[in-house]
């Protein structure tokens, strides 16, 4: 941080006096101030906020990283994209705020119709609600889908995580700290995701014989639990629980059966859409067509902003459901330029092809080492398992832990950590085939130190 980014600080808080600035100081201090959060303390420094470009991020001491989180997939243009930041400067005089729902503008009605325009449909007219995170998105979905529907019970998974807000919570079961003493809003079918890895019935993808037997359980439960429901809820590409790659079969039995009981098929693509998974959204890749699409995280260019599109209508009256704030006039053109933006730069395929590369070093590193037990993903979400061994495929998640800190103070890799001993990889869609090549090369270091 330069003097005059120090003197900006002290401007707007006059008692902060002569701070350090590091790593340690600002550490202690974010203990003692920041409510409770997610960051491992131990592991990752302070960042720069003044210093980033692309996939190449700072700390305060002026250590470099190559970045392989995007801010957990959300900067899909990398840090301060030129074009990006040049597009923000010429729509600085946008109007900031008006109250989407409550008055119209043309910024937010083109957003809705784009996003409306690259979700499948089944001959049916879309709309886009609009908010400012994946779990609202969630949200307006179950809320959507019981007011629709007139039925309140959902199938949802384990591991699954949509967020932790009230009916996002409840869907969500990844970790017990995320559900412990909160209530539930409204009951849940749950049955296990589609873990090949782990398998909880000891098949073989094969064995399915083209049926996800996973899926096929949830009219069992149905059956015994109540078959009243209003909608089943599914990661795309399972992101929080370990980056699980379901087979294209699941899908499509949860299609199916979305049709025999009259349930609406909620994508939740907060996470894996946007291009990242090599097709706009990840459930492209089994061949169905979801009713409705929850997305965030990239869709807002670096920004709060979230999406739910589904069929028309949403809801059946006025006034179900709002928000204050809904696809602001900037945000709108910034999301638009995001979707325009992949477009012309064909993030598509880069992620696909640099996405195939990466895949194929992860698996490399499988047969390389005793402590990668499974390497899965699609596109540029990917994820390595740590294990104690191949045999036992015991989660080892004090491993992964001196891995992901390896990787980031050692060979300065930011990275992150999915499920009980999962490391995820969720580089910018703009990531070259040069740069993935350094970021395995230094996982590859940061799996060799440990194991």
């Amino acid at each position: 941080m330069d003097k005059k980014h120090i003197d900006l600080l002290k401007r707007l808080w006059p008692a902060l006096g002569d701070a350090e600035y590091t790593s340690g100081h600002w550490l202690g201090r974010a203990d003692k101030f920041i409510g409770t959060s997610t960051h491992d303390r131990d592991i990752y420094p302070v960042m720069d906020p003044y210093r980033g470009k692309g996939l190449r991020l700072y700390d305060l001491e002026g250590n470099e990283y190559l970045d392989v989180t995007a801010g957990v997939a959300v900067k899909a243009l990398g840090t301060r994209n030129p074009d990006l930041v040049a597009f923000e400067r010429e729509i600085s005089e946008v109007v900031e705020e008006y109250s989407g729902q409550d008055f119209d503008y043309v910024t937010q009605t083109i957003l809705a119709e784009r996003l409306a325009s690259i979700v499948p449909n089944r001959g049916t007219q879309k709309q886009a609600f609009f908010t400012t995170s994946g779990a609202r998105a969630i949200e307006i979905a179950i809320k959507s889908a019981m007011d629709i529907k007139r039925r309140h019970r959902f199938v949802g998974f384990r591991p699954a995580f949509h967020g932790r807000t009230g009916f996002a919570l409840t869907m969500t079961a990844s970790k017990a700290t995320h559900r412990e003493y909160f209530p539930t809003a409204f009951p849940v079918v749950r049955v296990p995701y589609a873990y090949c890895y782990r398998c909880p019935y000891h098949l073989t993808p094969e064995e399915c014989k083209g049926e996800a037997y996973c899926a096929e359980q949830i009219r069992v439960a149905l059956s015994e639990e109540g078959t009243d429901i209003a909608g089943i809820l599914f990661e795309s590409i399972c992101g929080e629980g370990g980056i699980l790659v379901p087979p294209a079969s699941f899908a499509r039995s949860l299609r199916k059966i979305a049709d025999d009981y009259g349930a609406v098929l909620i994508a939740d693509e907060v996470q894996a859409g946007m291009g990242r998974s090599g097709k706009w959204w990840a459930y492209e890749h089994s061949g169905v067509v979801a009713d409705t699409v929850c997305m965030a995280k990239a869709l807002g260019a670096g920004w709060p902003m979230g999406a739910t599109v589904g069929d028309a209508p949403m809801f059946t009256a006025g006034g179900r459901n709002s928000e204050t704030f809904s696809a602001e006039p900037r945000m709108a053109l910034l999301s638009l330029f995001v979707l325009r933006y992949i477009e012309e730069h064909n993030l598509i395929e880069n992620a696909k092809t640099v996405g195939e590369y990466m895949l194929g070093r992860l698996k490399e590193m499988v047969d390389k080492y005793e402590c990668v037990g499974d390497a899965r993903g699609l596109g540029l979400m990917m994820g390595i398992e740590i294990v104690t061994d191949k045999k036992s495929k015991k989660q080892d998640p004090e491993k992964r832990e001196a891995i992901v800190n390896n990787a980031v103070n050692k060979q300065r890799l930011l990275i992150l950590g999915s499920g009980k001993s999962t490391i995820r990889v969720l580089p910018p869609l703009v990531i070259t085939m040069e740069e993935a090549e350094e970021a395995m090369n230094k996982l590859d270091k940061a799996i060799q130190a440990v194991c």
